[in-house]
């Protein structure tokens, strides 16, 4: 049998409010309760499955944008899912798990679109799980007028651009829906303050 082509796998539809969905794949609860925590915070849908086969139910019926998942432990093959994924989806993997090289080319070759190297950084995790969900559903806007085999081309100004809604901090690297950054003075005003370092000179918004 062959692998299906790139652009015949699927990709979950956008959230109308800007809210994606993530299920981590993690066996350590007290590792993913601060994880999920994390990520709730900044705005994310989160899901979680403790091994892989309640991962691949999960996946089927919540549809996530995005997965997030150890890469190999006791009760976790997160390498073994994602060659499972990959038959039938084009959504981001981004796998966790010691900072070695072997293992991260391991992970690459499996399907996975990053590797992250364990101990974990919060700010190092939403710059990578933002990068991969502006890569993955970004691409997909309608093709430009003048495109004349109807490829999805990414205007040239828009490379690089948060996703539309969200802001981020240039300062400690948080990025997140906007929502999260908007605090009311004592005056009834809006002001941008990074949830996380608290800056207010730092805050860069999507103008989407």
């Amino acid at each position: 049998m062959t692998s299906p082509s790139t652009s015949s796998l699927s990709l979950p539809p956008l959230p109308p409010d800007n809210k994606f969905r993530v299920l981590l794949i993690e066996d350590d609860t007290n590792f993913a309760t601060q994880v999920l925590s994390f990520l709730a915070k900044a705005g994310f849908d989160c899901r979680h499955a403790t091994e892989v086969q309640t991962a691949m139910d999960s996946f089927i019926q919540v549809q996530p944008h995005l997965i997030l998942s150890e890469a190999q432990s006791t009760g976790v093959d997160g390498l073994t899912f994602c060659k499972w994924l990959r038959e039938t989806s084009a959504i981001p993997v981004v796998l966790l798990g010691p900072a070695q090289e072997s293992a991260e080319i391991a992970a690459l070759k499996i399907g996975a679109d990053d590797y992250i190297g364990l101990p974990l950084r919060p700010a190092t995790l939403m710059a990578r799980i933002v990068a991969q969900l502006r890569r993955a559903y970004r691409y997909n806007a309608p093709p430009k007028m003048d495109n004349p085999f109807g490829l999805p081309v990414e205007d040239e100004e828009t490379t690089g651009k948060l996703p539309p809604g969200w802001a981020s901090c240039e300062l400690c690297g948080y990025q997140g829906p906007r929502t999260k950054f908007e605090k009311e003075d004592w005056l009834g005003n809006i002001k941008m303050i990074c949830p996380n370092c608290k800056s207010s000179d730092h805050v860069v918004i999507s103008i989407d």
